[in-house]
């Protein structure tokens, strides 16, 4: 019984714990079940707004939000251990919006990307979502005053235990558009995929496979960065080949994905750090850590 069943059973008793005030015995059941129906949507309600334990806070503006409601159900671990959330909160000026998945799915991230997707000043919400069944699947919820909504959703990859790592959400054609851009199987295929909001989904427009944006495991999410580097107003976005033997630059040019740059590094890279001045230093697994300038 969920915290909302919760509260509606103490009204119920309540109300009978009145009705029957003449009652003693029944008067006092009545008090009792509604104490104990109490203490334990209290503590439903407190493990809904627990946080993530290695979630992040994410700031946009006046809006913060974060992952909340851990649980076990999914047990994939591609993040580092096996507990996911089951909602997430968004809180604008002390005021908290409570969002809950159903029983039969989890948020596997660690973090709820804010971005103004539809351009009326206020941040969307972009969470990697996992079905128990259908994996992940990228999603995109509305933030009203009081009340936070699905906005568009891509199709699931289709098996349990299969994850995406978003990119970001950015103008990667150059035409004004804002497109959300993942890798899907960041540690099989490496599908790079960008997504356009087409009513209530979001709809793949293909991309380009062999690259990676996560190593199986971590809990650092931020292995690609995205930027303008050749000045042309549209984003690039540079990330490890699938073996991360090489760091690459993606641009969509007339609707199509393709490798403008890449550099060649001499073990696999772990981390990425990039700077202000258009480099991005690296961290290799043979303890180097080369500078790469970005722009052309």
């Amino acid at each position: 019984m969920d915290a909302l069943r919760h509260s509606d059973a103490i009204r119920r008793f309540r109300r009978l714990a009145v009705m029957h005030q003449g009652d003693a015995t029944v008067w006092k059941t009545g008090l009792l079940i509604s104490l104990a129906l109490t203490t334990i949507a209290n503590a439903a309600s407190a493990q809904d707004m627990s946080k993530l334990p290695d979630g992040e806070i994410t700031r946009s503006g006046r809006y913060s939000a974060w992952l909340v409601g851990p649980t076990n159900i999914y047990a994939h671990g591609a993040l580092g251990d096996a507990i996911e959330a089951g909602g997430f909160v968004i809180e604008q000026n002390g005021s908290r919006l409570l969002f809950r998945l159903p029983a039969d799915q989890v948020f596997e991230d660690r973090r709820v990307r804010l971005a103004d997707v539809d351009g009326d000043g206020s941040p969307e919400a972009l969470i990697v979502r996992a079905d128990l069944t259908r994996g992940a699947s990228l999603v995109l919820y509305k933030i009203k005053e009081d009340s936070i909504e699905l906005m568009a959703e891509s199709e699931p990859i289709g098996q349990r235990n299969r994850w995406l790592n978003p990119v970001g959400i950015a103008d990667f054609s150059g035409s004004g558009e804002l497109l959300a851009a993942a890798v899907v199987t960041p540690h099989l295929s490496g599908s790079l995929r960008f997504y356009r909001i087409e009513g209530k989904r979001l709809v793949n427009l293909g991309g380009i496979d062999g690259v990676t944006n996560h190593i199986n495991g971590s809990r650092d999410l931020d292995l690609s960065h995205v930027a303008d580097l050749d000045g042309d107003g549209s984003m690039e976005i540079v990330l490890p080949s699938l073996d991360r033997t090489r760091l690459v630059a993606v641009s969509v040019r007339q609707g199509h994905a393709k490798i403008e740059m890449e550099w060649q590094v001499p073990s696999p890279i772990q981390r990425m750090s990039p700077a202000s001045d258009g480099t991005v230093e690296l961290e290799l697994a043979n303890g180097q850590r080369p500078i790469v300038e970005l722009q052309k």
